[in-house]
């Protein structure tokens, strides 16, 4: 008799005697377990530890149990530590895989300096890359700013907004203003300015140019679009939503405040019918185009992107960032649906890994 196709998600897993918890994802953990049952599959959900001791969270009638579980075909990596991602303990769980001959998909974190040099090696993607450079102190900081009116440092392996410096030129100097404070400092030089930057910078940054980006009511708008593999290289778009920055705010991820809203509803402020439904389909060429040159330029295997994408106030679109692990949170289809079409993606596309390697 032929072994049950078998998938797993790997995860954090907060244990206490009375149920298990996935953080984040748990509610989407249910909507895989249901999807993945009606797709035959036995599914569970399981930490690097748990895994290697043979144990997982299988989903029942009654809630989450703990029970032992056969190795996976396919696991599907949702761990939300870079550092859990680099221990021996995932190590060791990889090779377990390869022993087994089972695959994962969602390799590892890509961070920010990584995705835009695979990037920068596809010349159709240039026009939409804001200028960016490794921050290496003063000099790259004076040629930044000698050629655009702002420009923004980035930690290389930053998230949800955190950690952000934006530079703009004013009347008073350069404004420096971070993306977890509502003050402003203003610095008259660039000896002041730089040194105020090495006693708050702690990892590698990226330095990038600065965007004037279309508003709402004064407001940064960008958008987040789901990519999600289907087979070989071919990708689609499972949702999208705009994100607007709260007031006096210059990044709109959803943990800084910012707060949701349909695309066709943001763009049909800016454009006519037939112009937004243009400019939608550009977007969505886009983040396919970027997901698809991220999944072939980088080591390992991966299934879904969440592409983020804004356009300046020339109409221009440009690719702000891709997440290697997206937020659930700005799937608005689960207001309305128990299974959202990327958590029926994620099974679909781990089915489709198992039918091929059969």
């Amino acid at each position: 008799m032929s072994k049950q196709r078998t998938m797993a998600v790997l995860t954090e897993i907060n244990e206490t005697s009375e149920r298990a918890a996935f953080g984040s994802i748990h509610h989407f953990c249910e909507e895989l377990a249901a999807y993945a049952r009606k797709r035959g599959l036995f599914f569970y959900v399981s930490s690097p530890a748990l895994y290697l001791e043979g144990v997982g969270y299988q989903w029942t009638e009654s809630g989450w149990g703990k029970r032992d579980v056969p190795s996976a075909n396919v696991v599907y990596n949702r761990l939300h530590s870079r550092k859990l991602e680099r221990s021996p303990l995932f190590a060791e769980l990889l090779a377990r895989l390869a022993e087994e001959n089972g695959m994962m998909f969602n390799h590892r974190f890509l961070h920010k300096w990584e995705v835009h040099c695979h990037f920068e090696r596809h010349e159709y993607l240039h026009p939409y890359l804001p200028k960016t450079a490794l921050w290496s102190g003063q000099h790259t900081l004076e040629s930044f700013l000698d050629a655009f009116p702002s420009v923004f440092l980035k930690p290389i392996y930053g998230s949800q907004g955190r950690g952000i410096f934006r530079l703009q030129h004013s009347d008073d100097g350069i404004c420096l203003r971070h993306s977890t404070s509502a003050s402003t400092a203003a610095y008259r030089s660039m000896d002041a300015l730089a040194s105020a930057l090495r006693q708050q910078i702690r990892t590698p940054m990226i330095i990038q140019q600065g965007l004037e980006l279309r508003t709402l009511d004064g407001r940064p708008v960008d958008f987040r679009l789901l990519c999600h593999r289907v087979r070989h290289n071919d990708w689609r778009v499972t949702s999208a939503v705009a994100r607007i920055a709260p007031p006096d705010q210059f990044v709109a991820n959803l943990a800084r405040g910012g707060e949701l809203m349909a695309v066709n509803d943001v763009l049909r402020k800016w454009h006519t019918r037939a112009d937004a439904f243009q400019q939608k389909q550009l977007l969505k060429e886009i983040a396919l185009e970027s997901a698809a040159v991220l999944a072939s330029e980088a080591e390992g295997l991966y299934g879904e992107f969440g592409v983020d994408l804004a356009i300046d106030i020339h109409g221009q679109p440009w690719i702000i960032e891709v997440n290697t692990k997206p937020s659930k949170r700005t799937d608005m289809a689960a207001s309305y649906q128990s299974v959202r079409p990327s958590a029926k993606a994620i099974i679909d596309y781990s089915l489709t890994l198992m039918e091929e390697k059969e």
